[in-house]
């Protein structure tokens, strides 16, 4: 990894998650195996006895059928070990992009260029007697598979806040300044251009926009005078969503400060 790191010039490295395979239970496997091969022995043994003896070799039927039974299973849970056994995975931050390493595998190093953006996503969950929060994160690179980092991996929320630090920093500028340029701006789910904020079709303008908010994992476009958010998404839906919510603020409180004009795009915002 350090080496591919240095390879593409990526800088010095900021963190460091990376996975843990469980451990097979291999009990499950011998286990059977050890109490079902003598069961066929025995079987087999009672089968020849009764044969000779009785001239009826179904008499170790029964061990038969058992110790078959258990020597299948040993042999289902080795074909599940060696068939579905994770690789272990590690990802790496850096000061100018990111590296995946699969063991066994050459890593694949990506530069903040390379990558269209972030998207994350915290969920509380709750027993009733206790409660955690569980992490995502969707790294998406133009070319190659994305990139997920969850809390399989040792120190995913650490890594996830510091990632999307790292991200905005270097994004937020060069998105501000295609927004100043009059560009629309796509976030996935939603967007912002010059004239407002919105999601699919539906744009509200930055006069009438109240605030901008994440609450409980869903990201609130308020209205003002509205009681209820004008728009409501689920935050994985909003690509580069800390670079979403700094532009969105800033730029409505410069809409908001600007006395309106008659050749001001339209302002007029529809409703969901």
């Amino acid at each position: 990894m350090r080496r591919v790191a240095r390879d593409f010039e990526l800088g010095s490295r900021q963190g460091l998650v990376w996975t843990e395979p469980k451990r097979f239970p291999w009990i499950v496997v011998l286990l059977p195996a050890l109490v079902g091969l003598p069961v066929v022995w025995l079987g087999i043994s009672a089968a020849v006895e009764g044969r000779r003896s009785h001239g009826a070799w179904y008499y170790g039927l029964p061990l038969l059928i058992l110790g078959a039974v258990l020597v299948a299973a040993a042999g289902y849970f080795l074909v599940l070990a060696l068939t579905r056994r994770q690789a272990q995975i590690w990802v790496g931050l850096y000061q100018q992009g990111i590296v995946r390493e699969v063991a066994g595998q050459v890593p694949e190093a990506y530069s903040w260029d390379e990558i269209d953006g972030i998207r994350r996503r915290s969920t509380n969950v709750t027993n009733g007697i206790t409660s955690a929060t569980t992490h995502e994160l969707w790294v998406c690179p133009r070319e190659g598979a994305e990139i997920v980092v969850t809390d399989a991996y040792k120190g995913a929320a650490l890594f996830t806040d510091e990632l999307d630090r790292t991200f905005t920093r270097i994004r937020l500028p060069q998105d501000s300044d295609r927004l100043k340029a009059g560009e629309r701006v796509d976030f996935f789910g939603a967007h912002l251009d010059p004239a407002g904020v919105g999601y699919l079709d539906h744009r509200l303008g930055w006069r009438e926009v109240d605030r901008v908010t994440v609450k409980q994992g869903w990201l609130e476009i308020h209205r003002h005078g509205d009681g209820k958010p004008w728009a409501r998404l689920p935050v994985e839906m909003v690509q580069n969503l800390s670079v979403f919510l700094a532009l969105a603020t800033r730029t409505r409180r410069e809409k908001a400060g600007r006395r309106p004009r008659s050749d001001d795009p339209g302002d007029t915002g529809r409703g969901a």
